[in-house]
Formats: C-alpha cells, sequence, structure tokens
C-alpha cells in the first residue's frame, strides 16, 4: 500500500521548507503556492499520476489507508501555516488551514479524474484560490 503514497509528506515538507512565498503573502495564498507547486508533474508522468490517485481514492481499502497519509499531510501543512502565522501548529487557525487545504485538494483530485481535460495545476489552483477568497 505505502508504495502508492512514496514520501509524500517529505516532498511537500521540503515543499513548505524551501517555499519561496513572500514573508507578507496571505496564508491561505501560501499555501496554494505550495500545494500546486507539489502536484506539478512533467507531462509524461500526469497518466501514472492520474491511475494512482484512482487508485487511493477508488479503492476502499487504499482510501481507507489514505486517511492515516492526510493525517501526515495536514501536519506538515498545519507546521507551515502556524510558522507564517506565528503561533503553535495545534492552534485552532493552522488546523483549520490544514483541513480546508486537504478538503479542498481532495475536491479537486475527484474532479481532476471526473474531467481528463483538466489540468490538475489548474484544478487546484481554481478551487484553493476559491478558498482563500471565502468560496464565492
Amino acid at each position: 500500500m505505502d508504495m502508492l503514497f512514496t514520501a509524500e509528506q517529505e516532498a511537500i515538507a521540503g515543499l513548505c521548507a524551501a517555499s519561496a512565498c513572500p514573508a507578507d503573502q496571505p496564508v491561505t495564498d501560501a499555501v496554494r503556492c505550495v500545494v500546486v507547486d507539489f502536484n506539478r508533474f512533467d507531462p509524461e508522468h500526469v497518466p501514472w499520476h492520474r491511475r494512482r490517485m484512482e487508485l487511493i481514492l477508488k479503492v476502499p481499502a487504499l482510501h481507507a489507508h489514505s486517511t492515516l497519509r492526510y493525517r501526515e499531510w495536514r501536519d506538515v501543512v498545519a507546521d507551515f501555516a502556524a510558522t507564517r502565522l506565528g503561533v503553535a501548529a495545534d492552534e485552532l487557525l493552522p488546523q483549520t488551514v490544514a483541513y480546508s487545504a486537504l478538503g479542498v485538494a481532495v475536491a479537486s483530485y475527484e474532479y481532476w479524474l471526473a474531467h481528463p481535460h483538466e489540468v490538475l495545476c489548474e484544478v487546484l489552483d481554481r478551487a484553493l484560490h476559491g478558498l482563500s477568497k471565502g468560496l464565492v
């Protein structure tokens, strides 16, 4: 099972640490930039990534296992948000940012799988931009 999840936590943590987001950039915009960058793939890897996400989101055992990985992903995003906000990662706002970003990411993946003509990074960017603007 873990083969499908590779080293995602380390990869997104590395992106967060190396983020070139300006210090005065709003947290939700910075998270959007990091999540979109994390999901950039060379065009030849897109079919593999699409298949991987289909398995993770549609095979019940893999979907159940993904909840463990989602927690790791949320922890990294909460740490990133907390650092930018100057608060602890377990405080409400960084946790809210992390849970919201994950929900938007999963919704974006499901949308992308259902609309194969769409580009994943563009879908994520639109959805996370909507989150930062209050969804309306």
